[in-house]
């Protein structure tokens, strides 16, 4: 259920179609890396470090394509900031309702674009929220707070989403043969028994 704001109606340039755009391409890393990194010797430390890794590197390279002129890269660093057109946003792995991770609310030379505001948001975040349960599908939350660390507004990304399904082994399931019990239509011939008989 929408509780905040969306993006967009504080600033045209998040459209949704913007936003998605971003947010499927940071599910698909994160789908692809955990499907690789499925041995007995991955963890969730592994896989999240790696993916993290592979969201940033993502990042600049959608930043530096030049396929889309409203998205630049501003700061390539670990803290990763990109431009959607004016608007610096940063990434994490984190609760989007009760961040926890050090620096999400701290702003980089580059992320300091807004005055402090109260009822709009001048720190955007997407945050990637892993699944909580194995088959879930993994969201994309773009929120933004405001100079209080409050979140004014907030979009959703991957509501209902199923993630792919990929075997566990390199051996393919066996077939298993169905059997049916016979089925035979009653027959209107025959009167009914009573139960008295």
């Amino acid at each position: 259920m929408q509780t905040h704001p969306y993006p967009w109606l504080f600033y045209p340039a998040l459209s949704e179609e913007r936003l998605s755009l971003i947010a499927e391409e940071l599910l698909k890393v994160l789908d692809m890396t955990w499907q690789q990194l499925s041995s007995p010797l991955d963890d969730n430390y592994t896989r999240g470090t790696c993916t993290f890794g592979r969201q940033r590197q993502m990042l600049i390279a959608l930043c530096l394509s030049n396929q889309h002129t409203w998205l630049q890269l501003t700061h390539p660093g670990r803290d990763v900031t990109f431009n959607i057109e004016n608007i610096p946003v940063r990434f994490f792995a984190d609760d989007p309702d009760n961040p926890k991770k050090p620096g999400f609310f701290r702003r980089n030379e580059v992320d300091q674009l807004f005055e402090p505001q109260l009822t709009t948001p001048t720190l955007h975040r997407f945050v990637v929220e892993k699944p909580e349960f194995e088959g879930e599908g993994a969201r994309v939350h773009f929120i933004g707070t405001n100079a209080l660390d409050e979140i004014v507004s907030k979009w959703t990304y991957g509501e209902g989403r199923v993630p792919p399904l990929h075997a566990m082994g390199d051996t393919p399931p066996t077939s298993v043969p169905i059997v049916l019990d016979p089925i035979r239509a009653p027959s209107r011939d025959r009167p009914e028994q009573s139960n008295h008989e």
